[in-house]
Order: structure tokens, then C-alpha cells, then sequence
């Protein structure tokens, strides 16, 4: 049994640069969420799935469309994480340093982003129980983060597959469920890099 992870089309907002309030990044983010993606082509490695699950938001929902013939599924719980907006005002900062604060915040589990991260940390884990009581091959096309989180769900629950950090838009990674007994450990050690 295989899942694959494929991150939705680019979107076409660019990344914001320069000074920024913490306001303004909320901002910029609703304009993310609301803004088109370029399609193009998702290659699925001559790879053929029985199901495929998507993020709900518009840019995942769109490139399932363009991957998959089939039914699509959605599912909110694949959406992206949420971050919660300091109370920080008018203070104005560089977005290298408020990009690297939230890390931070969540890394350490800040008070001001704690019950996000958790209750992201909670829908990737009931996502990965889900996938892993699939019986038939699953194509998932979400977000970046959920990705790269979910990976390491998926690796403690006995499948193998690629490593990655911030995946590249529509390109697939697939995961196959390890032979034996399946047994949940700790971290994502022993996998192996599978063609993709």
C-alpha cells in the first residue's frame, strides 16, 4: 500500500519582503489564501491511486483536480498550520525576523502559539491513523508544513520513503507501508530514499 504527498501548485502571491507589522503579515496571509495558483502539470511517476485525499483550500483543491481523474475527498484537517498574530501593535520588523520568532514560538511552545501548534500537531497525527488504515493506494495533496510533519506521522508508522524539508510544488513523494508487523516508533530512523 502507497501514499503519496504532493504540495499544491505555486500560488501567485509572492512572498512579502521588507518591514512589516504583524497586522500587515495577517493581511498578507488572507491574500495567500485567496490568491490563484499557476497550473500546471503534477507527474505521477506512472503511478495510478485508488483514492485521493486534498486539503479543502482552493490552491490544494485545484491541483487535486488537475492530478486526479477521480473522486477527491476534502479534508480541512490538511489544511496548512495556523499561526495566531502577536500583540504586538505598530511594532514593524523585518519578515526574516518575524518569520524566525514564530519558529521560535512554536519550537518552544510559546504561550501565544501553543494551542495552534498543538491542535495542528493534532490533526497531522489523525490524518497519518487515517492513511495508515488505508488498504489501497491514497494520493494526498496538501501544503509545505502539513508535509513535511505528516512525513515523519507516516514514517512511525512503518512506511518508508524520500526525506524532504520544504517540498517543491506538484512533485510527488510516495510512501509504502513497510513489510511485517507494523509498530509505532519514536522519530523517523532506518528509512529509505524510494524513486519518486
Amino acid at each position: 500500500m502507497r501514499i503519496g504527498l504532493v504540495r499544491h501548485f505555486e500560488v501567485k502571491k509572492p512572498l512579502p519582503r521588507g518591514w512589516m507589522t504583524a497586522a500587515q503579515l495577517v493581511q498578507w496571509r488572507e491574500e495567500y489564501e485567496a490568491a490563484e495558483v499557476t497550473v500546471g502539470a503534477v507527474d505521477l511517476c506512472g503511478h495510478s491511486w485508488t483514492h485521493c485525499w486534498a486539503s479543502d483550500a482552493p490552491r490544494a483543491w485545484i491541483t487535486a483536480q488537475t492530478a486526479h481523474s477521480g473522486t477527491i475527498v476534502p479534508f480541512p484537517q490538511l489544511r496548512e498550520a495556523e499561526t495566531v498574530q502577536f500583540p504586538t501593535g505598530n511594532l514593524s520588523l523585518p519578515v526574516w525576523c518575524w518569520h524566525w520568532l514564530f519558529r521560535l514560538a512554536w519550537a518552544t511552545g510559546h504561550a501565544s502559539q501553543r494551542s495552534a501548534r498543538d491542535a495542528f500537531l493534532q490533526r497531522v497525527r489523525e490524518m497519518a491513523e487515517k492513511l495508515a488504515a488505508q488498504e489501497e493506494d491514497t494520493l494526498v495533496v496538501c501544503h509545505a508544513g502539513l508535509m513535511y510533519f505528516l512525513r515523519k506521522e507516516l514514517l512511525r508508522r512503518g512506511f518508508t520513503g524520500p526525506k524532504f524539508k520544504i517540498a517543491p510544488h506538484a512533485r510527488l513523494y510516495v510512501f509504502e507501508k513497510a513489510t511485517g508487523p507494523s509498530t509505532l516508533r519514536p522519530g523517523g530512523a532506518g528509512t529509505k530514499t524510494l524513486q519518486a
